[in-house]
Formats: structure tokens, sequence, C-alpha cells
């Protein structure tokens, strides 16, 4: 399985950029796999485990990759289970800190997109929709 970990710091965005990189491919036609929606952690935070589906390819997402939730909960835990349920490509948020790094790098097939920051808010919409579109741009 191929990982695609959208890499930056805390409050950057990559949540954001995460849901949005989710819409887009609903737009272009992938459609859900019934059955594996659910919102990791607190809702507010807008992180998600899901999987995708269009032409034979199985896209997975976890939005959370900023904190650990408990034993079976890690950003690792969720990319094995996302592979363990036959996802080509997993797309994940990564907080740029050695330890979830390193979760993601346990992965031969490993690549970081760093996020791009916002000048202002006024275009961070803008500086998102790009980043999703290079995470698309991989699977």
């Amino acid at each position: 399985m191929k990982i695609i970990a959208l890499l930056g710091t805390e409050n950057s965005g990559k949540s954001h950029t995460i849901n949005t990189t989710y819409s887009f491919l609903l737009r272009d036609g992938y459609t859900q796999v019934p059955g594996y929606f659910r919102v990791l952690g607190n809702p507010k935070f807008e992180d998600f485990f899901d999987i995708l589906f269009k032409n034979d390819i199985k896209v997975g997402f976890v939005g959370m990759g900023d904190y650990i939730v408990g034993p079976g909960k890690s950003l690792k835990s969720l990319l094995q289970e996302l592979e363990n349920l036959g996802c080509d490509v997993a797309i994940c948020a990564c907080r740029d800190e050695p330890k979830i790094k390193a979760a993601v790098s346990t992965f031969t097939n490993h690549h970081f997109v760093n996020k791009t920051s916002s000048s202002s808010e006024e275009f961070y919409r803008v500086v998102n929709a790009a980043d999703a579109q290079k995470l698309i741009t991989l699977i």
C-alpha cells in the first residue's frame, strides 16, 4: 500500500486539506465503500477514517495524524487497518514530529508532502485546495 502523508505543524490545516481531498475525490467519481466511515477523536477536529473506491483503486483516509487516542488507535495502527482492508493507497495527516513521521516510515512505500502555509486567512482555502490537488496527483 502506498502512503501519502500530508506533513505539517500543529494547526497548519492538515485536517482541512484531508477533508478537501476527500471531497474532491467524491466530486471526481469516487464512491464511499459502505461500513467504514467513522469519526476519530473529537469531532471538532474533523478527523475521520474512511475508504473510497474508483476503477479498482481503494483509497483509505486517516485524518488523524496528530495524536494517539489509545491502544489500536495510533496513526500506525489505523494505516495498518487500511492495508488489511485491501487499500491500494492511504492518505493521512502527519504532524511534523519524529515519532509520528517514524510511524509512517514503517511502511516501505511512503511519500511525505509538505503542507503549504497560508500567508493569511484570505488564502487559506486556496492553499488547502492546491495541497489537496498535490495529494491527488500521487494516487
